[in-house]
């Protein structure tokens, strides 16, 4: 049903002034939902970056623990193996034993050998870290909250 001539005249009356001037018109009311989702978006990044902070220092912890661990058994293996090779020399050819400390001293070899590049990829990470910490300390100093700022 199209309005009528009156109330659409009815209509433009009231937006004008007793000059005959036209007023602007009233900008539309903001949408209560436009400033609870920028709260949302703003909770949620906020969120996100402290948990992603957070797991990086649990990661940062296993790597040092880890690294520890690696030099350990890096130290333990090149032990044996030289003790392999001792007791080697000594042996006859044909016995098992020989045999055996043999593939002990292949094992230890061998996990020297890994232990090595475990910790030749722990130390990369290390530099590549230390190559992003002027990125991420601000952004941890951002999310850290002081104690004394905390409202009951």
């Amino acid at each position: 049903m199209l309005p009528s001539t009156t109330t659409a005249c009815q209509a433009r009356r009231a937006f004008c002034d007793l000059n005959g001037k036209q007023e602007q018109t009233p900008p539309p009311p903001s949408s209560p939902w436009s400033s609870n989702w920028n709260k949302w978006i703003a909770g949620i990044a906020v969120t996100t970056v402290i948990s992603l902070l957070q797991f990086k220092e649990d990661v940062d912890l296993a790597m040092e623990k880890a690294e520890e661990i690696i030099e350990v058994v890096e130290v333990v293996s090149e032990a044996v193996d030289m003790v392999a090779e001792k007791i080697v020399d000594d042996l006859s050819d044909s016995s098992k034993l020989k045999a055996t400390v043999e593939l002990v001293e292949q094992v230890a070899e061998n996990v020297a050998g890994k232990a090595q590049k475990a910790v030749e990829f722990i130390d990369e990470v290390q530099e590549a870290e230390q190559k992003l910490s002027p990125i991420i300390e601000p952004v941890k100093q951002l999310t850290q909250v002081d104690p004394s700022e905390v409202v009951d």
